[in-house]
């Protein structure tokens, strides 16, 4: 039967796991925000926002078991299914959220309650840590060749600040010592670099849901890599942050070569 509501775990959707699992609602709950302030200082009133921080956000799966009262063995079955579909997290999406995505890990399984209880409805916790926003899973992307600087011009959609991810392939035959991005709100700039030639800046994140890693690593022309973290100049930004609307990104490097920059929508 085709489900109004349907949720998926990296693709595998839950009414799958068991014919007899009917969901009924899908909720996201209030983003845990943080935000920080100083006091206006030559004023009796007032103070400036500094910084913005989203903690964590809940995303809550409740479910009924189309069984009659007295199948309490079978009813404990199915909620056994779905706390294992559960319980290592990975990309959740829905039916209803198109082009979106969060990555989760369960917070809460399901409990059977009292088994006798043949209409109850059960939930699952599942919270959103390390980007804690619905983003989209295709990410806007914007690329310039045989290029030393450049100002790209890129659309960055959601109703949040987003990160953006950058390779820079040195397409010259020298090695390149230097490299700098510079958004609306951050910079992040690089020396002593030896990114050689046919080499690869990677700038992306690892997230595996309890936590979004900033990675700088460097591809060779084998596919191997190796860390460049370490040659950030002093002054780049923790990460490069960038907000919703047409930006331009600001680009330069000490040889030419091709810039891909790509960033995915956060969804407050």
């Amino acid at each position: 039967m085709q489900l109004m509501h349907r949720v998926a775990l990296d693709g595998v959707e839950l009414d799958s796991v068991d014919s007899r699992i009917m969901i009924s609602k899908i909720e996201t709950g209030d983003g845990k925000d943080n935000v920080q302030t100083v006091s206006l200082w030559g004023d009796s009133t007032g103070s400036r926002v500094t910084n913005v921080h989203r903690d964590s956000l809940d995303i809550t799966v409740k479910f009924r078991i189309r069984l009659k009262k007295r199948n309490m063995a079978e009813r404990e079955e199915v909620i056994e299914k779905v706390n294992a579909w559960a319980f290592s997290g990975g990309w959740l999406t829905t039916n209803y959220k198109d082009n979106r995505r969060i990555r989760v890990f369960r917070q809460q399984a399901a409990t059977p309650g009292d088994p006798w209880e043949w209409t109850k409805e059960y939930a699952v916790v599942f919270r959103a840590c390390g980007v804690p926003y619905w983003q989209e899973e295709e990410p806007n992307s914007v690329q310039k060749q045989s290029v030393s600087s450049a100002n790209l011009v890129m659309g960055v959609n959601g109703s949040a600040r987003t990160v953006l991810e950058a390779e820079f392939k040195n397409t010259s035959n020298a090695a390149c010592n230097t490299f700098s991005l510079t958004t609306n709100e951050s910079q992040m700039s690089f020396s002593s670099l030896g990114l050689a030639a046919g080499e690869t800046l990677v700038i992306d994140h690892n997230d595996t849901g309890k936590k979004s890693l900033l990675r700088i690593r460097i591809k060779n022309t084998s596919g191997a890599y190796r860390s460049a973290m370490s040659k950030r100049t002093t002054g780049s930004s923790d990460d490069l942050y960038i907000s919703p609307g047409t930006k331009t990104v600001v680009m330069a490097a000490g040889k030419a070569g091709t810039i891909t920059l790509k960033c995915r929508g956060r969804y407050a």
